[in-house]
């Protein structure tokens, strides 16, 4: 059975304004945690995010207007709120984004995991938990692909990445640090802006644009709704077991790209499919093996494909539609089960 820390922390979550960061915050905040936002809002404005992502828990969090790549901006964050634990998902994380500008992703990536690595080494942090990707294995060899799978990352994004896992885990191994890596993959839900397959398919098919699948959409991912991830980051945060750990967290099972848009064509009928060229970029992915997470931090993911997407869409039309002028022109069927 895992076992957990049974105090109240006080949780310094990087990016905590971004995308799974902010529902990173919720679940602390659900748990009774005290929690610091350090972010450096670069997708918008602070109000316009915090209206996107935080509007239920914007007046219960700390924030810090600052950027990882600033080493001094750091430790006076730390010294100031002296939190426990910090969770670092700050990063660029969009693939295109990361290979039209590689300088940028390095220096975020890469020397920023590190600038707070050292000062939680020099500050004595108690738990450090880094979030990384399943970008890191590159094309998968075998499926499911479990944490031990080879490192071979087949971007400038997945190399950054590693960079930084690699780095994480020798603190723990060099320093003690408490330090515990989580790759992810796939995450889809409330709160993304990025460009990625789920968004672009749910935005399409409520504005009447035809959901491109490249190659077919036969590319297979292990698609995880953010609200599970979240969760199995926290999870793994709590554990007194997980430092020196690499955990998968992910959904259950992994879907086609074709599947999503499939899924997304269920609760928006008439919603167009077409079929475009493949990308070179797309790496082979498949399942992600999540039973050490599953054994050790007591990890359920709770949300299947079609839940997540039914939720999604609930979201984009009633939070991000009205917010960036999103014009619905097919309206989504829900069930009434």
């Amino acid at each position: 059975m895992p076992y957990y820390y049974c105090v109240i922390d006080m949780v310094l979550v990087t990016g905590g304004a971004g995308f799974i960061g902010s529902h990173v915050c919720r679940e602390l905040l659900n748990d009774g945690e005290e929690v610091i936002v350090f972010d450096n809002f670069s997708q918008g404005s602070s109000d316009l995010i915090k209206k996107v992502r935080m509007p239920d828990i914007k007046e219960k969090v700390e924030y810090v207007n600052g950027d990882i790549t600033d080493f001094n901006g750091i430790m006076d964050t730390l010294k100031k709120f002296r939190n426990e634990k910090i969770i670092h998902t700050a990063a660029i994380t969009f693939i295109p984004t990361a290979i039209k500008n590689p300088g940028l992703t390095f220096r975020v990536n890469t020397v920023g995991t590190f600038n707070l690595l050292e000062a939680a080494r020099i500050l004595g942090i108690e738990k450090f938990v880094y979030i990384s990707t399943s970008s890191t294995y590159g094309d998968f060899q075998y499926t499911p692909a479990d944490e031990k799978h080879p490192l071979e990352p087949k971007d400038v994004y997945g190399a950054t990445k590693l960079a930084a896992d690699r780095i994480a885990i020798s603190y723990f191994r060099t320093y003690g640090l408490p330090v515990s890596i989580v790759r992810t993959s796939s995450v889809y839900g409330p709160g993304d802006l990025e460009k990625r397959a789920t968004k672009n398919f749910v935005e399409n098919a409520l504005q009447g644009i035809p959901l491109e699948l490249q190659g077919g959409g036969l590319q297979r991912r292990a698609f995880s709704y953010v609200k599970d991830v979240a969760r199995g980051i926290v999870l793994a945060m709590k554990s007194k077991r997980s430092s020196g750990e690499v955990f998968n967290i992910s959904g259950e099972k992994d879907n086609s790209i074709r599947e999503v848009a499939e899924t997304v064509r269920t609760f928006i009928p008439k919603a167009e499919i077409k079929e475009t060229g493949a990308r070179a970029i797309d790496a082979a992915k498949g399942q992600l093996d999540i039973s050490k997470a599953r054994a050790m931090l007591g990890y359920r993911p709770q949300y299947d494909l079609k839940a997540g997407i039914r939720e999604y869409i609930k979201w984009v039309v009633d939070v991000y539609a009205p917010l960036f002028g999103l014009k619905i022109r097919n309206s989504p069927v829900f069930d009434k089960r």
